[in-house]
């Protein structure tokens, strides 16, 4: 596994996390302060088409994306995206999920959103609990979240569909990522 020897979170960030499952396992967490979470999600919810609840990546224009990913770009949050490749969900998911919460944990982060799937949620709650009680944190807080309630989801989303969409969608994500890639 690569990591860096700085925790890619610091203290008090509120992590929001989506995954795609397309061509890999990708598992994206954008990180925000608490202080430009208003801000940030103002914006983005500028961003809605009308009638629309919530931006889903894999739903947009191409056009659409380019345009969407330009203001992504000028949000302060940094992004991380842990990639587990030829390995079934079942494998990837629980190891990308235990490194981003063990990091989470050791960069002091205070809250974790999780895009709610009702078909996982349990699981996803024993591992988290788990890798709490390993590491002897009780600050983390995580809760599982619809995607409308919190629009940060929506940049975790875009940068997970570009991942796992490749070639010039990669080099859009680049300002958002920089180098905070751990590949398991």
């Amino acid at each position: 596994m690569e990591s860096s020897v700085e925790s890619m979170f610091r203290a008090s960030d509120r992590l929001y996390v989506d995954e795609s499952k397309a061509r890999g396992y990708f598992v994206v967490a954008t990180a925000s302060g608490v202080g430009p979470v208003s801000a940030s999600e103002k914006m983005l919810r500028s961003l809605l088409k009308p009638g629309q609840r919530r931006i889903h990546f894999k739903s947009e224009r191409d056009s659409r994306r380019r345009e969407i990913l330009a203001r992504m770009n000028e949000l302060d949050v940094r992004v991380a995206v842990w990639v587990a490749k030829g390995l079934p969900d079942r494998e990837a998911r629980p190891l990308c999920l235990t490194s981003l919460t063990q990091e989470a944990v050791r960069g002091r982060a205070a809250q974790l959103f999780i895009e709610r799937d009702d078909s996982i949620m349990q699981i996803d709650r024993r591992l988290i609990a788990g890798v709490l009680r390993q590491n002897r944190s009780s600050e983390l807080q995580y809760r599982h979240v619809a995607p409308h309630e919190c629009p940060l989801l929506w940049v975790s989303d875009a940068v997970a569909w570009c991942y796992s969409s490749g070639g010039d969608w990669l080099r859009r994500t680049e300002q958002l990522v920089e180098a905070r890639v751990i590949r398991l």
